[in-house]
């Protein structure tokens, strides 16, 4: 019994003193590392604190036409240019005529008036040009006058450089221009042969064409 009661006690103590040692190890360590701690979150604070105000505006501004915006001056810089598109898609709304509508009927056939204009005149330089292959001048031209509202053109000019010929040339160019798909019909003048002591022989004439429809 006496054994059994010493064998307690001494197994009490034992574990008495291992309880101690622990306690005072965690101790220990705690004390020894507190510092380190304390070191490495003020390191990490400090960190922090630079990288918000050194690297995070550097990261986060950008130049916008010439300035350099933070993220609230992007927004408010992208809700002024949403607005200031919604105000100019406005404006061009009100210069945006219906299909329907009497003013763009009217500008529409300007346009096509004038394209047609365009393409008499090419076909007429290119007439004037080639009517005589050896003479480059013989067709000279004094007026041109387009009348978009009647769908008329009046021509004034003279045949000039090709000697006696020039009524033969003047028929030729006349029937040249009836020829071209543009024009439904030409009124002339009289044909004359009249002669100058400057260039010769030339032939005056008027020619008035009716224009084909700008559709045709």
């Amino acid at each position: 019994m006496k054994k059994v009661l010493i064998s307690a006690i001494i197994r009490g103590n034992i574990m008495e003193n291992t309880h101690t040692k622990q306690s005072q190890s965690f101790e220990d360590i705690a004390k020894r590392t507190a510092f380190s701690f304390f070191l490495f979150s003020l390191v990490l604070a400090g960190l922090l604190m630079l990288s918000w105000y050194v690297l995070v505006p550097q990261l986060t501004h950008v130049e916008v036409n010439g300035s350099v915006r933070g993220l609230q001056e992007l927004k408010s810089y992208k809700a002024g240019l949403e607005a200031q598109i919604t105000r100019m898609e406005d404006e061009r709304g009100t210069f945006l005529l219906p299909v329907d509508n009497d003013v763009y009927v009217r500008l529409k056939l300007m346009k096509e008036s004038r394209l047609h204009f365009e393409r008499f005149r090419s076909d007429l330089l290119h007439i004037m040009k080639n009517i005589v292959p050896d003479q480059k001048n013989a067709v000279k031209l004094q007026s041109f006058v387009f009348d978009t509202e009647n769908n008329i053109t009046e021509i004034r000019g003279e045949v000039r450089n090709v000697g006696p010929r020039s009524m033969t040339v003047l028929a030729q160019f006349v029937e040249q221009l009836h020829a071209l798909p543009t024009v439904f019909d030409v009124e002339t003048s009289r044909y004359t042969r009249e002669e100058s002591s400057e260039y010769g022989f030339y032939s005056p004439f008027v020619l008035r064409l009716t224009m084909n429809n700008a559709k045709n």
